[in-house]
Parts: C-alpha cells; structure tokens; sequence
C-alpha cells in the first residue's frame, strides 16, 4: 500500500511543480508610457514599449545599437475600449505594470478630467505611482525622443523627471497620486508640467538630436482646465514649493543659488474682503559675482526685492486664466473659512509679500 501512495503522491508533485508558466522577459512587450487625446469625439491612446532585451546592454555599454522603441495607437469611444484596440495588432501580451508615464494633451483633458483614473484603477496592473505630464506636441513625437547615448528611453526627464528636478527645481515633476489629490482636495489647483521638444539645444558629431524639456504647466480644477502657462511665467512658483531644493536667481550684482524655501500664507479680513499676505524664507549662496562693489547685505536686498517680484507676476499670470495658482482658496478651507468657495481673486487679493534671503557662504566679496 505504502509504494501505491508513494507513487501517487510524486505523480501529484510532478503535475504542480515546475515554472509550467513562466516566460522569458523577451516574450513581453512592457508599457513604459501612456499617452492620451481626444479628437472627433473618440479617444486615442497611445504607448510606448521599450525592448528590455537590449536594455541592460545599452545601460552598461552607453552604445550599441540601442534599445528599441514601438509607439501603439488604438482608438475608441472610451479610453478602456482605445486600450483594448491595440489588441487587435499587438504581438505578444502586454505587460502593463512597468508603466513609468501618463501623458495628456490639452483635449484629453478637458474630456475626461480625472474620469481617466477610474479605468485605469480598475486594473490590477495599473499604479497611481507614475508620472503625469501634458504636452501640446504630438504624442508620437514625445515617445519617440531619444536619450542620451542610445540608452534607454526610460532615462528621459519622461519617466524619471526627479535628478533634473534636484538639480534646478522650477517645475515640480507631478504624480498622478498626487494629480488625484488635488482634483479631490476643495479648493486646490493641480498644477500638470507640460512637455515639448527641444531641437537645437544638443548635437551629436553628425546632426541636432531632439530632447524633452518642461516647457509649462497646465492648471486643472476638477471638471475644469483652466489653460496653459509658460516656464517663463511661473518663476514666483518655486517660492511656494516646499519641494525646491535648488534654484537660481539672477540680480544686476550676482548670481545666488537658493535652496529650500519656506513660504507661509497668512490670511485677513477687510470688511467683506479677503486678504492674502505671504512670507517666504530663503538660504542659499553667491555662485557668481558681478559687482565688487555691493555688500552682502545688499545682494540679499537686491533678491529680495526679485523674488517679491516674481511671486507677484506669477499670481497676477494665474489670473488672467482665473486660476489659483497658490492654492489661496485651499488654505482657506483647510482654515475653516467658511466663504472659501466665494472667494473672488483679483490683482489686490495679495496684499503683503515679505522675503528673508539669508547669505550662508558669500566667498570672496571683493574682486582681486
């Protein structure tokens, strides 16, 4: 009896062991990128899909013949019925869960808003921990950017944006946790970094080679896009952002490299007016001198008085879209004002904006 058992039990064994379902990481076809717009009333969604087979070779030797890109469309009255349409041409499965990147243009927004996020989360691959960028570029063109050296394309400022971020913060890369956050917290404003592509700015021994650059941000209320703001029009953001870690500014007698600003909104009553006051503290350090002549106390005046100006230029920007590009009226509700909702923004709205710039390491002041 015991030999009969023994065999049935190594016959069972054998049936549920093993790697039955495994597959070779070159038989899938992962999702490094979702982009998404909306034309003639149906969606169109596109991905892009890296071959991981040559990525370890192109990361390790920086050369080669590089890891190779496909960009996918598919098209459908829904974003979920889009995705499904590139099933009909795709080769092998698609692997959904390496998704680095969402990236919606000006259209796909005003349609969907964050309804994107209900398909999206309803699939066990899906995460709410890639970035999210706009772009008023074709799709296509962004996902097929190259990066540096033939490596791989999930090295771009696309799908790791924080190096570049770290490096000069100006535009706060945006997660799309975060993007749902703020189209669900009352009063707040999402501010989505838009990207274009730049031809000019690097070369190769042979030709101009494009890169992706931030070059703005769409501002988005739930159920409402507000519109599109240049990189050139939002200096006064990166005062308020607790998350800059390193900035620069430029005044007639030096250039200062700021880090970690501190910003505080206060909030008044005058009458039936609602008054805004901010206060931003600010250190940092001269990286390069103009003017010999100028003390330390006044450099800091001197930057003061250009971060008062870029806050108030930003906010007055935000404005003309009927934007709150400081989230005022958020503040306001996590306050517990209770007329947040009725609050009309206009030029006097911020009243006092006090700047503390703090010189750590000044080097030597005095030319030789």
């Amino acid at each position: 009896m015991k030999p009969v058992v023994l065999l049935v039990t190594i016959c069972c064994m054998l049936c549920v062991s093993g790697c039955w379902d495994n597959k070779n990481i070159q038989d899938l076809l992962y999702v490094s990128a979702i982009g998404v717009d909306h034309k003639d009333n149906l969606y169109e969604v596109y991905i892009q899909t890296v071959s991981f087979s040559n990525v370890a070779k192109a990361e390790n030797a920086g050369g080669g013949s590089g890891p190779h890109v496909y960009v996918g469309k598919g098209k459908g009255k829904t974003l979920s019925l889009a995705l499904g349409n590139l099933y009909d041409t795709v080769q092998r499965r698609l692997y959904w869960s390496h998704v680095r990147a969402y990236l919606f243009t000006e259209n796909a927004i005003k349609a969907g808003g964050d309804e994107y996020f209900d398909n999206l989360k309803r699939y066990r691959e899906f995460r709410y921990t890639p970035w999210i960028f706009g772009t008023k570029e074709s799709i296509e063109e962004i996902f097929k950017t190259p990066s540096f050296f033939q490596m791989s394309p999930i090295t771009n400022i696309l799908s790791e944006p924080e190096d570049n971020y770290r490096q000069k913060s100006f535009i706060k890369p945006l997660l799309a946790q975060e993007y749902q956050i703020h189209l669900n917290e009352p009063g707040d404003t999402a501010i989505v970094p838009t990207l274009t592509i730049d031809k000019n700015a690097w070369q190769t021994e042979e030709k101009s080679e494009n890169k992706l650059k931030i070059n703005g941000v769409f501002v988005v209320r739930k159920n409402d896009f507000q519109g599109w703001i240049a990189d050139t029009q939002l200096k006064g953001l990166r005062w308020m952002e607790k998350a800059t870690s390193r900035t620069s500014v430029g005044v007639q007698s030096a250039t200062v490299s700021l880090e970690k600003p501190k910003s505080k909104i206060s909030i008044t009553m005058q009458g039936v007016k609602t008054i805004f006051n901010i206060e931003v503290t600010v250190k940092g350090n001269i990286v390069e001198l103009l003017d010999s002549h100028q003390s330390e106390q006044e450099i800091e005046k001197e930057v003061e008085e250009k971060i008062k100006e870029e806050l108030r230029s930003t906010f007055e920007e935000g404005l003309h879209l009927e934007a709150d590009i400081y989230n005022f009226r958020n503040t306001m509700f996590k306050k517990r004002f209770k007329n947040w909702q009725d609050v009309k923004l206009t030029s006097s709205s911020l009243n006092r904006i006090d700047v503390r710039v703090k010189l750590q390491h000044t080097g030597e002041l005095k030319k030789v």
